[in-house]
């Protein structure tokens, strides 16, 4: 059975769900639900799973009608097609928060909140890191008054408790321990990316605040200009991720933390490519 709540990528329910319909008769080609949605082009659905178009709203509808989805199904697929197809960050925040009251309607976590829970505020990762050194004796408004900027004393306990949920904290003995010290986020479905780079948007609007937060010397800050190859930049990766799991480890091997700090490294042009190079201009 499939069941188009359970996809974050409406190009590969729609590549599944045909495959699956295929399975019983093969008569269900994608011929066949082209048709169903006069839609009058044999390999239309071909380009559309392979991602060279996209859904329109006109055939949005007319998708619906061909794989016979309800109402609410159909209110689903529509909001995926316009997250998947989003340009902006702005656009895929309005859809996904629409998927979510969808997912809320089927009676489910919010789509896999296990996937990213972890990365919906920015302040969890602060308090998995400060609880472990800081006995706050479940003072959940002091907890929060720790942070720089605070949070409420509700946002500090809400926090503990999807930490815990999750299992990145365990308490043993009155005391809060993380049950793997070294975090990394992998690719995954499209809506875990997606939360993984608000995230990463909030932690930079974090590292401007720190301007006036923070004294000079209690900051480090460093922009660097460079003009590279392709080749170059891939290594400019790989040598930025060992030094970001060289810091990590470090800290696993600090047993006297005294503060919280955030590290952003960033890595992006700021000119197309000459011509010729290969790229899109």
């Amino acid at each position: 059975m499939v069941d188009i709540f359970d996809y974050s990528d409406y190009r590969k329910f729609i590549k599944d769900l045909q495959q699956t319909k295929s399975a019983l008769s093969a008569a269900f080609s994608y011929r066949y639900f082209a048709q169903k949605a006069n839609i009058n082009s044999s390999s239309f659905y071909p380009q559309i799973v392979k991602g060279k178009r996209n859904l329109t709203k006109n055939t949005i509808m007319k998708t619906c009608v061909a794989f016979r989805l309800n109402d609410r199904e159909a209110e689903y697929f529509e909001n995926l097609v316009f997250f998947n197809q989003a340009k902006t960050i702005k656009e895929k925040n309005h859809y996904f928060e629409k998927l979510v009251e969808l997912q809320k309607l089927r009676n489910v976590k919010k789509i896999k909140e296990e996937q990213y829970g972890y990365f919906s505020e920015w302040y969890h990762c602060i308090i998995r890191e400060i609880v472990t050194y800081v006995d706050f004796k479940e003072d959940f408004g002091a907890l929060g008054k720790m942070l720089n900027p605070p949070v409420t004393a509700k946002q500090a306990r809400d926090s503990v408790r999807l930490l815990l949920r999750l299992g990145f904290l365990k308490k043993a003995d009155d005391r809060y321990a993380q049950t793997e010290p070294l975090l990394a986020s992998d690719s995954g479905t499209d809506f875990k990316v997606h939360q993984i780079m608000n995230f990463q948007i909030q932690m930079l609007k974090m590292a401007i605040e720190s301007y006036d937060r923070w004294e000079p010397d209690k900051r480090l800050t460093s922009a660097t200009t460079f003009s590279i190859s392709e080749k170059s930049y891939h290594q400019f990766v790989e040598i930025l991720r060992d030094c970001r799991a060289r810091l990590m480890k470090l800290t696993f091997a600090d047993d006297s933390p005294e503060q919280v700090y955030m590290l952003s490294m960033n890595l992006f042009p700021m000119t197309h490519k000459k011509p010729g190079g290969g790229a899109d201009e």
